[in-house]
C-alpha cells in the first residue's frame, strides 16, 4: 500500500500543473466558482485515468494520482487568489 502511495503523490506532483490549467480553461467559460473544487476533482480523476491508459499503467494508482492532483490543483488556487487578496 505504501509503493501505491507514493506512486500516486509523484505522479499527483506532475499532473497537478496539467489540472490547474485545465480548470484555468473551464475557469474561463460561464461556470459557477462554487463548483471548481469539484469540477478539478473531477477533471484530475479523468485525465489521471487517461493517463494510465496512454501508458498502460494501473489505472487505480493513475486514478488516484488524478484525484490528488484534483485537489492539489483546487487548493493550489484557492491559496494563490488568498495571496492576491481576491
Amino acid at each position: 500500500m505504501e509503493t501505491i502511495m507514493n506512486e500516486a503523490v509523484v505522479l499527483a506532483g506532475v499532473m497537478a500543473p496539467v489540472i490547474l490549467i485545465l480548470v484555468q480553461l473551464v475557469k474561463s467559460t460561464d461556470v459557477d466558482t462554487k463548483y471548481l473544487p469539484h469540477i478539478s476533482i473531477l477533471l484530475g480523476t479523468i485525465a489521471g485515468v487517461v493517463f494510465g491508459f496512454a501508458s498502460a499503467g494501473s489505472l487505480f494508482v493513475y486514478g488516484l494520482a488524478g484525484f490528488i492532483s484534483g485537489a492539489a490543483s483546487s487548493g493550489l488556487y484557492d491559496g494563490i487568489k488568498s495571496l492576491k487578496g481576491e
